[in-house]
């Protein structure tokens, strides 16, 4: 069984108020996907594919050459992942795992601990229990207090048999993430609980706090 790496990087970072991609704002003096591909490099993986801007190609081939191979993205995240997905050349019972360029702070032992749910269920996500008291709000109204008890916040990495989810995308439909796809065709997604720090970098208070955390670790990607 081997292993592939899909990383979605696309995202034009119109929150994070990024003149360019997303993915290549810098923090610390590397960009967010480094610091994000640096997170992989205890893994082996048979081929990593990045979805990049399809404007921005020969750029993201400069700056990643050697690390990953870079197919264009499409208009929407799900459509990125499906083009890097088709890019790699995986066999039915290999292993995709899927990663958002804007997670750098994700650990090894947390990408193993997916890897591993993965190849004994077919299909898993890093998943973080959510702690805040949950309103759902029309307009500026509350209108409900959600029982929080059994909730997740879904992340990535996200890992699934090749067969599985390429069986998902044949269908079509769109989701937020792969593994909203694969439930939908009624396949059991293992929730793997990570790090609140496995945040998603998507405004500015989160690039200030990613900084924070990868400061404090002291060391920068490799390469």
């Amino acid at each position: 069984m081997a292993i592939f790496l899909v990383i979605p990087a696309a995202g034009a970072g119109t929150r994070l108020k990024s003149p360019g991609p997303k993915a290549l704002v810098p923090i610390l003096g590397h960009s967010i996907l480094s610091w994000t591909l640096d997170a992989f490099a205890a893994v082996s993986f048979e081929r990593v594919v990045i979805a990049a801007p399809p404007e921005r190609l020969p750029e993201f081939e400069r700056l990643f050459r050697g690390k990953a191979a870079v197919v264009a993205g499409g208009p929407t995240r799900s459509a990125s992942v499906r083009r890097g997905y088709q890019a790699l050349g995986a066999a039915p019972e290999d292993l995709v795992c899927i990663h958002d360029a804007a997670r750098p702070m994700i650990t090894a032992s947390e990408i193993e601990s997916v890897l591993s749910a993965a190849r004994a269920g077919g299909a898993a996500t890093a998943a973080t229990p959510i702690v805040d008291t949950v309103k759902r709000v029309e307009g500026e109204r509350i209108v409900a207090t959600i029982e929080r008890e059994g909730l997740y916040a879904a992340g990535t990495p996200q890992a699934f048999r090749a067969d599985l989810l390429g069986r998902a995308f044949e269908t079509g439909r769109e989701a937020t993430d792969e593994a909203g796809l694969l439930e939908l065709l009624g396949v059991s997604v293992t929730a793997v609980p990570v790090s609140r720090w496995n945040l998603k970098i998507t405004t500015p208070e989160d690039l200030e706090l990613a900084e924070a955390l990868l400061r404090r670790r002291g060391k920068g990607p490799a390469g």
